[in-house]
């Protein structure tokens, strides 16, 4: 009988073993994410196109609201590696449909030139634009400017209106 119950119990836990390792209990078919219910946390996103990399985010919780077409995040970063951008923010808004993404609270951005500060900073991925509504401040390396807005179109042009002031350093 003291014999039985070892070979009883290897012949149990290998038959438990082939079960488990036969089914496919980790395989994930489709992940259904209903808006207004439903949230990730820790979420990096890659976005490439053609092998190549066009932007990518670190966000620490996204929110799917409005029918899946908007997603709010909380303390997002994220990078434009070909434009040297990086940008940070407490809160914004990521709007699927158009592929822009709206950062508020205090938001920096910055490349390799300048670091820009303002309240609430809109990035559109397409066209690789920059707005800003509200009062933003650039810093350089020997310049300071401060205007009420701020526009830049596909990182060429620069477009700053209202209450320009440019102290020289």
């Amino acid at each position: 009988m003291r014999r039985i119950i070892p070979i009883v119990l290897i012949a149990a836990a290998t038959i438990m073993f082939a079960y488990f390792t036969s089914q496919e209990i980790y395989s994930v078919k489709k992940i259904s994410i209903v808006p207004g219910n439903s949230y990730l946390e820790g979420v990096k996103i890659v976005h490439s196109a053609e092998s190549v990399i066009k932007w990518t985010a670190a966000v620490e919780k996204i929110s799917i609201i409005k029918t899946g077409e908007t997603a709010e995040l909380t303390n997002i970063q994220f990078n434009v590696p070909d434009k040297d951008v990086t940008m940070k923010a407490g809160n914004g808004a990521y709007d699927v449909k158009n592929n822009s993404i709206e950062l508020i609270g205090d938001v920096i951005a910055n490349n390799k030139e300048f670091i820009v500060k303002s309240k609430d900073i809109k990035w559109d991925f397409n066209t690789e634009a920059m707005k800003s509504t509200n009062e933003v401040v650039l810093t350089g390396k020997n310049v300071m400017v401060r205007a009420d807005s701020i526009e830049t179109f596909a990182g060429e042009k620069l477009q700053l209106s209202g209450n320009v002031t440019v102290v020289y350093r």
